[in-house]
């Protein structure tokens, strides 16, 4: 943990505080029976083998189909009894990743499991529901329980990772609990369903309520799987269009970073931002159909070559306009090089008639171009990039978003700076 940021390593200390108080505190109200004991190694090895098989969410984070062991814990035992089999769940599942090296994450997982579970049965303790009840208003309750468990949990989580990642919690929430609901919603009727059938066929019936288990947990990956592959698919695009021109390695990515930020700072919704994302890594895809003559040249460029360049934002909006899971993008891609006062290309629309994601990418989309090299001059510095975009406020660029910005800029620079050196000693770390 010594090289994680100070910022998560005091919220993991608070994590596992207070997880640790939580448990200790009910294991000691906690009366056990053979019965309870029967229900833990049962469930604990459900729950072990189940988070051993995690899917990664878009915004960093898992979700498992533990869930629903956990929930069905949660019907079935007492407080204590079901942390207990949460805690096992998150600390001990088999991976084939290095123990030692994920050995915080396992705590805190079990930790952050603890304590969402305390928070979902404080619902039980509050509307005095105990053990397993059959019943419209029991059914209410364990709605409740399962609805507290989802927000603590997605909470706990989306703040570790804005900690680790440097972005904002409530950007990574929003995202991934868009993701998660849906796996979340089937997983607490299946554990509903499992305290049912545990208690009439025992681990028999529970060890074949498995099966469903692993399909849910199957199908979700698949879902996660088709969208990974579309971004692998749009960056496929821009790595044959990097190709071509040597000197624009990693622009896309780049402009890509700056504009989440812009659209983050913005407070623009979750979807429009994946797409603003999208469109800013493809926002010069249409340069496939420019030959690597014109985009090397080093001197010059003639006044037909120039026509050439210019038309590949409208080369671009033909690539990606039709392909469905893209849908809306292709405004950004054409825009991106219309300028406020009008006299951009490739339709001379200006002001707020240019779409916003349009604006936000041609102020980033400048800055990278400015401050990196090119065949026929050096990058210019980020502050000589900036006042150059100061200067370009209300006729090139629109001034809200240069403001916004250079507002982030310093902030963004100092983020890739600390990345930069923290990928340094790990090499070094590495070597030795």
């Amino acid at each position: 943990m010594r090289n994680l940021p100070a910022s998560f390593k005091w919220f993991f200390l608070m994590v596992v505080t207070l997880a640790t108080f939580f448990m200790v505190n009910t294991l000691l109200g906690t009366v056990w029976n053979r019965t309870d004991i029967y229900g833990l190694i049962t469930f604990g090895l459900i729950a072990v083998a189940s988070e051993s098989l995690p899917v990664e969410l878009p915004k960093g984070g898992f979700v498992s189909v533990t869930y629903a062991v956990e929930f069905s814990a949660i019907i079935l035992f007492q407080p204590g009894i079901a942390m207990l089999v949460s805690a096992v769940a998150g600390i001990f599942p088999y991976s084939k990743e290095d123990f030692k090296g994920t050995f915080y994450k396992r705590i805190f997982n079990g930790a952050q499991f603890v304590i969402s579970l305390k928070a979902a049965s404080l619902v039980k303790i509050i509307f005095g529901l105990h053990g397993y009840k059959y019943s419209v208003a029991s059914f209410l309750v364990y709605l409740g329980v399962a609805s507290v468990f989802i927000l603590v949990n997605m909470t706990l989580v989306s703040i570790a990772l804005g900690c680790l990642q440097r972005k904002y919690p409530w950007v990574i929430w929003l995202s991934n609990i868009r993701w998660a609901l849906p796996n979340f919603a089937a997983l607490a009727s299946l554990g509903f369903l499992m305290a049912i059938i545990y208690l009439n066929a025992g681990s028999i019936g529970l060890a074949l309520l498995f099966i469903p288990l692993l399909l849910a947990r199957h199908s979700f990956q698949r879902y996660m799987d088709m969208r990974a592959n579309y971004l692998s698919t749009i960056k496929a695009l821009v790595q044959a269009i990097e190709a071509k021109d040597q000197y624009t390695k990693g622009h896309s990515d780049r402009v890509a970073q700056f504009v989440v930020a812009i659209a983050q700072h913005l407070k623009m919704p979750v979807d429009k931002i994946d797409y603003i994302q999208y469109a800013a890594i493809l926002h010069d895809v249409g340069k496939i159909g420019v030959s690597e003559a014109i985009l090397n040249k080093e001197g010059k460029l003639l006044d037909d070559e120039w026509e050439i360049i210019r038309n590949h934002p409208s080369i671009g909006q033909q690539i990606v306009k039709d392909i469905k899971f893209l849908y809306d993008i292709d405004r950004g891609v054409r825009y991106h090089h219309e300028r406020y006062d009008g006299r951009g290309y490739p339709d001379g629309l200006a002001g707020e008639a240019i779409p916003l994601e349009a604006r936000i990418i041609a102020v980033a989309d400048s800055y990278d171009a400015m401050t990196s090299d090119r065949s026929y001059r050096k990058g210019r510095s980020p502050s000589e990039a900036m006042e150059e975009l100061l200067r370009g406020k209300g006729t090139q660029f629109d001034p809200e978003l240069v403001d916004v910005f250079c507002g982030i800029l310093p902030s963004l620079i100092e983020q890739e700076a600390e990345e930069t050196s923290r990928l340094v000693r790990l090499e070094q770390e590495c070597a030795s």
